[in-house]
């Protein structure tokens, strides 16, 4: 697709071509109204016979996308046709696709596992809005830097309420590596298939081989009808056994038994994560997974080793300030002596001298009384 003369598409002014395909070509494109560069998808229209079609899936991926503001979706910002052009502006992406990723070499498990979670937190949030992407491959899988991830390509996405599992000449859209069973015998589909897509991508990752292979579209269709995948820890014994479930499960050919919705799938991938970090190595460990050894420090060095931060001390080894404190039993203790002394001890005595010192009227009655016995002895003495 030749790029206009004046080298704008709408009011985006184009930089540079980013990549091209069967459809139409992707830009590098500034917006002058928001002075901010974006990727610029672009498709022509061909004849009316072909128009028709292709702004229907096109319009159809900006409503699918443009509906979903998510960290792990592409982000829409606008869409139009301007002569047999139809446009639409994303957020650019800086990165590589996990195509490319996965023909780097081999994966590391725990980058594995943690892409394919953000794939499935992505899904989970599309299908809650009803949209079924439909084409879950690496090719369609963004890694940015840092880790992020970002699913794109929304253009076979299926609305809810929409049927689009074939084109108008009854061809199944999608890539048939990746596809579910259902999906590439052309039956409806919801979001486990979805599902199913994103298992094949994760047991790629994981095995760096091909799930199902063929050389035409009718034997991959046999491949996933019928292949049974082996477990990935066959391939790789340190793996653990949960991931091997969560493949399993994700790739059952009935949709009933599979994983029913991503964030279920999502939840199980959290915890094998989990599992999988604790069981990385520690940094004290040298690349070849065997431990460093610990020299003695030269005589005459009186350095002591610094001790580590507070902050680097972990969570969990932390007791609760309850705990630490012991609030609970303290407390028992007082009211168990209180309990004690207001209940159960006798009350003490109190001596006719201590009243009398205490007390006014005793101390009164006890002085007239001395008076008494005073004033009867010197009559009986005279």
């Amino acid at each position: 697709m030749a790029k206009k003369k004046d080298n704008r598409i709408g009011r985006y002014r184009i930089l540079d071509e980013l990549g091209r395909g069967a459809m139409g070509v992707v830009y590098r494109a500034e917006d002058p109204s928001l002075d901010r560069v974006v990727a610029l998808k672009t498709i022509s229209l061909g004849d009316a016979e072909e128009r028709k079609s292709y702004e229907k899936r096109f319009m159809l991926e900006a409503k699918a996308a443009g509906k979903l503001t998510h960290p792990n979706i592409v982000t829409i910002f606008d869409y139009g046709e301007e002569e047999d052009i139809a446009y639409m502006a994303m957020e650019l992406l800086e990165g590589q696709d996990l195509r490319s990723r996965i023909r780097e070499g081999d994966i590391p498990p725990l980058e594995a596992v943690e892409i394919a979670l953000q794939v499935a937190d992505g899904l989970g949030f599309a299908h809650e809005f009803g949209v079924v992407h439909r084409d879950v491959k690496p090719g369609n899988i963004m890694l940015l830097e840092r880790g992020a991830v970002k699913i794109m390509d929304f253009g076979i996405a299926r609305m809810r309420h929409a049927d689009t599992s074939r084109t108008s000449t009854g061809m199944v859209l999608g890539t048939p590596r990746y596809m579910s069973p259902e999906q590439i015998s052309g039956q409806p589909v919801d979001q486990r298939s979805d599902i199913f897509s994103l298992g094949t991508v994760l047991y790629e990752m994981l095995t760096q081989t091909t799930l199902f292979a063929g050389q035409d579209v009718n034997q991959i269709a046999h491949s996933v009808a019928n292949t049974e995948p082996a477990p990935p820890s066959r391939a790789h014994p340190e793996l653990p056994q949960m991931l091997d479930f969560i493949v399993a499960r994700a790739l059952k050919k009935d949709p009933s038994v599979r994983y029913q919705d991503a964030y279920e799938m999502a939840a199980d991938l959290r915890d094998v994560l989990a599992e999988m970090r604790g069981r990385a190595p520690s940094r004290d460990r040298g690349d070849d997974g065997e431990r460093t050894q610990t020299l003695k420090m030269a005589a005459g060095v009186d350095k002591l080793p610094v001790a580590p931060a507070a902050n680097a001390i972990a969570r969990e080894t932390r007791l609760p300030f309850s705990r630490v404190f012991g609030s609970e039993a303290a407390l028992e203790r007082v009211e168990a002596r209180a309990k004690r002394e207001r209940f159960t001890l006798p009350p003490r005595r109190v001596g006719l001298l201590r009243r009398i010192l205490q007390d006014r009227l005793p101390r009164r009655l006890a002085a007239a009384a001395a008076i008494a016995l005073a004033v009867g002895g010197w009559i009986a003495a005279g």
